[in-house]
């Protein structure tokens, strides 16, 4: 912003100064002010009249999940605030590297966004060859909400906390697998996590999605996965499954009586799931900042903040800066988890 306001400053000193010219030599003087003049409409323009058609929010995964959730969430009423379209397009494929590569080829104009999860920052570290750089080719707009998962066990297993799952795991070993829903996502990276942490062996095994996962669960097929809060919940609350915490650093204000995992034994776990949006690397200064003012302001509303609260999460509205930090700091430490567990996409 400080080189257009730089920019403003000039134009306006000069017209100034040529307005002043013009009562000494009005012939001159008006035909430079003429010569000038697009330029500032230009400058104001840019901004000014932002945004001028439809703005296209990707989401890299399949209808009816986090991403999918929040887009249209907040798209439906920035939608309303900004008067022109704001139309959701699913393109899930390949892990989400299908619609991600898609946004990152889009025209950086203002009028496309992608709305990612933590997963986004790790693609570099799991897969050996991508067109595009996760990082440097997108530029970052704003957090949109957080949640922890859930760790749940079948009832039939013999344990009720952390230390008696870290136990059962060391005098079974081999035998403790858990449901994800692909390589590198959230329940994925949480048991890497508690494994390393924990020093345990555990083997992930693949559905196409954790709803699947929680059906092997409650099947009896597999004894752990970590889905959300929200689809977590209800088989606790039936009796289905049974809950050895929550993987937020602090307890959720949905379910405060839920030990964290780090509570439970393993102090410093965390592996919740972000959600937020990102643009093409190149779209202005100004676009963004006016996205990241819109995004703000609905996550804000009172509406859009219990819709958050009701899938499990909690609303983030943040800065470009601040969100920048977040995916720093996780490309970093999630990297660095992927690399050391020899997690790899095929």
């Amino acid at each position: 912003m400080l080189k257009i306001t730089q920019q403003f400053s000039a134009i306006s000193a000069s017209a100034a100064i040529l307005a002043a010219c013009s009562t000494i030599a009005p012939t001159l003087g008006a035909a430079m002010l003429s010569m000038l003049a697009p330029t500032v409409a230009r400058a104001q323009g840019a901004d000014a009249n932002y945004p001028v058609k439809s703005i296209r929010v990707i989401v890299p995964l399949a209808p009816g999940g986090g991403n999918d959730a929040i887009a249209r969430m907040v798209g439906a009423r920035m939608q309303e605030r900004l008067g022109q379209s704001v139309v959701v397009d699913n393109r899930p494929g390949a892990g989400g590297i299908v619609g991600t590569e898609i946004a990152a080829r889009a025209a950086p104009d203002g009028y496309t966004m992608i709305v990612v999860n933590n997963s986004h920052v790790i693609l570099s570290s799991l897969y050996a060859k991508l067109s595009f750089d996760p990082i440097r080719d997108f530029s970052p707009v704003s957090l949109a909400a957080v949640s922890p998962l859930v760790l749940v066990v079948h009832p039939s297993m013999p344990v009720n906390n952390i230390p008696e799952l870290l136990a059962w795991a060391r005098a079974n070993p081999g035998k403790l697998n858990y449901g994800i829903s692909g390589v590198g996502s959230a329940p994925h990276l949480a048991g890497e996590l508690l494994a390393q942490m924990g020093k345990i062996e555990m083997t992930p095994i693949i559905f196409k999605g954790i709803g699947p996962a929680m059906t092997a669960v409650l099947g009896n097929e597999i004894p752990m996965t970590f889905p959300n809060l929200l689809t977590g919940m209800a088989q606790i609350k039936a009796g289905r499954v049974r809950s050895l915490g929550i993987t937020s650093l602090k307890r959720a204000d949905a379910v405060p009586d839920m030990p964290t995992v780090a509570e439970g034994g393993l102090p410093g776990y965390e592996a919740s799931i972000w959600f937020g949006f990102l643009a093409p690397r190149g779209t202005p200064a100004p676009m963004i900042d006016r996205l990241n003012r819109e995004i703000v302001a609905v996550l804000k509303s009172p509406e859009v903040h219990q819709q958050i609260v009701s899938i499990g999460a909690e609303p983030i509205a943040s800065s470009v800066a601040e969100f920048a930090a977040v995916i720093k700091n996780d490309a970093e430490r999630l990297g660095r988890l992927v690399k050391e567990r020899g997690i790899r996409a095929q």
